[in-house]
């Protein structure tokens, strides 16, 4: 008897599960950017690292991070607020979060970039990504400007 009314229970989550409405199933990640690349100017090395992850889940909100390590030591973080999905291109904004001392400055401020995933193929372009540029407000990604795009010389770039 007991197996019946556990397998009776499992049938009863399994077909509320099929039967949920899309709004109580909205909580899921709908968008996802991540990209890891040593540097996007050459010579290797010359512009240290570049780092971002950024989630959207089905109810609008956004969360993530970005570290843009320069040469020399310099650096900003960004905690990301905002992210626009457009095919192969995305936006992500929000604001600096911690710098370097010499960048102290720009805690607080906005900031935005963008980043196109051209594919993983060898005989695909690179990935490309834009310089982590000063923004309006941490809301600029729904804008979607066109920044200029830098090709990645090693790394990884996915917009999903």
């Amino acid at each position: 008897m007991r197996r019946w009314v556990g397998l009776l229970a499992v049938g009863v989550v399994a077909g509320a599960l099929l039967h949920a409405s899309p709004a109580a199933l909205a909580g899921g990640v709908t968008h996802s950017v991540s990209v890891g690349s040593a540097d996007i100017l050459p010579p290797p090395g010359s512009d240290a690292n570049f780092s971002l992850v950024a989630n959207q889940r089905g109810d609008g909100t956004v969360q993530g991070e970005w570290h843009d390590q320069f040469a020399g030591g310099s650096f900003v973080h960004i905690d990301v607020t905002c992210l626009a999905v457009d095919g192969n291109d995305a936006w992500v904004s929000g604001l600096i979060k911690v710098a370097s001392p010499d960048l102290a400055f720009l805690v607080g401020l906005p900031a935005i970039t963008q980043v196109r995933d051209n594919g993983t193929s060898a005989n695909d372009p690179p990935d490309q990504v834009s310089f982590t540029n000063g923004a309006e407000s941490a809301d600029d990604c729904l804008d979607q400007p066109e920044l200029p795009l830098f090709d990645l010389i090693n790394g990884q770039a996915k917009v999903r």
